[in-house]
């Protein structure tokens, strides 16, 4: 899988998550090795749903809509706004730009203080109005099939993904056909959000299980995985390789010239940024014995809580602490910090403000949870490998796209 001075180097410092891998059950339902009549790997699948509707995220958006916004009216208002005003500080904790942060985040607190003022079933009824949804539901259909969404990696392929970057051209047109049909800006903007948002939730499925890959390909042999040494090497490379953007053209030739090492060469990038990042910290609990895989480890936050925190992703743009993917002492804390982001990104939509304050408010937003929920599909691996059910179903839960497969 590596080559020869990585590998040492990975064991060492891997060694004590390679010793809690028990089974591979749960890599061999997700994942299925696809080869030719010649025996060469010509895809890596994973479980996928290849029914595609809009359903499931409106369905799921509605309710939260419509639970937080009764909960809202049902709570007491200081309670209410001191929920708000929790959240914002929270936001702006530990910036390095706090300006910035503060602006962003106040935004997003307006928004979640205006959610009891929207009318939740006129609005979706409105969106549903001139079949620009159920247009955009048709035209991904098709991109989606093309696409083949199931397939996470190929590495017979050095230019598979970079190929298929089909789906953001659906997205424009959904955009400019809504924006000819609605004149109501909250409504058009409801539009807008759920043709982004299900486009993205439905890719982020592939993101999401390559990085449960890439926890079994980093702490299980190839010959486990049902695969040579070679062929992981490949995986590794087409996993990249689907990450590059579609301006790319000059990474994407790189891709290809480097094939063979193109992959790990990245990924163990990444490794020692994390292993740096750990050695670095300061932390007296974060240490090398605690680390879960190349993504996490366990560790106590500067307030005593028992945490496991990213490796990868910061806690947000304006921020170089790490980003916590679970708090043990309040299990609920990043499902419902998540969807109140989301919720608040919903409303901001309905504010009466310019649409550089709400794209701004926007790219803070996401910057979150987006990424961070992603790299989080390693822990998942981390724990179903390890038989822990419990675990394995709040980072799942925690995720909150309607799309994944359990």
């Amino acid at each position: 899988m590596l080559r020869t001075w990585m590998a040492l180097l990975i064991f060492v410092l891997s060694f004590s998550a390679i010793a809690e891998v028990q089974n591979l059950d749960g890599y061999n339902k997700r994942f299925i090795l696809k080869r030719d009549d010649n025996g060469v790997l010509t895809a890596v699948k994973m479980k996928f749903t290849s029914k595609f509707s809009l359903k499931p995220y409106l369905v799921q958006i509605k309710n939260d809509l419509k639970e937080e916004i009764s909960r809202m009216r049902n709570l007491d208002k200081a309670m209410v706004e001191a929920e708000i005003e929790a959240l914002v500080d929270q936001m702006i904790e530990n910036s390095d730009k706090s300006q910035e942060a503060q602006d962003n985040a106040r935004v997003v607190g307006d928004s979640l203080r205006n959610l009891p003022n929207i009318d939740v079933d006129k609005s979706f009824a409105e969106i549903q109005k001139h079949n620009v949804l159920k247009k955009f539901e048709f035209d991904l259909k098709k991109a989606l099939k093309m696409l083949d969404l199931s397939i996470i990696a190929d590495p017979t392929d050095a230019r598979y993904f970079y190929r298929k970057n089909v789906t953001y051209e659906v997205v424009k047109r959904a955009i400019n056909f809504a924006k000819k049909k609605f004149d109501n800006i909250p409504v058009l903007n409801l539009v807008l959000f759920v043709v982004v948002k299900v486009h993205d939730l439905v890719l982020e499925q592939r993101t999401f299980n390559q990085n449960m890959l890439l926890h079994y390909l980093e702490n299980v042999s190839e010959k486990e995985l049902g695969m040579t040494k070679v062929e992981a090497d490949h995986v590794f490379s087409s996993i990249y390789e689907s990450r590059i953007a579609a301006t790319g053209y000059g990474e994407s030739n790189r891709a290809v010239a480097n094939w063979d090492f193109y992959g790990t060469d990245k990924f163990f990038a990444a490794v020692r940024n994390g292993n740096n990042r750990i050695r670095r910290s300061g932390n007296s609990t974060m240490t090398m014995a605690n680390k879960v895989n190349y993504g996490f480890v366990k560790a106590k936050n500067d307030k005593g809580e028992k945490v496991i925190l990213n490796l990868v992703n910061n806690k947000h743009m304006f921020s170089s602490k790490m980003a916590i993917a679970y708090n043990f002492d309040k299990p609920n804390k990043i499902k419902r910090t998540r969807s109140l982001l989301n919720l608040g990104q919903v409303g901001l939509g309905f504010l009466p403000i310019p649409g550089m304050i709400k794209s701004l408010a926007t790219q803070f937003v996401e910057s979150f949870y987006v990424q961070q929920k992603l790299t989080e599909g390693a822990l998942v691996g981390y724990f179903e490998s390890n038989g822990n059910q419990k675990m394995f179903k709040a980072i799942m839960k925690q995720n909150i796209n309607p799309y994944l497969v359990h």
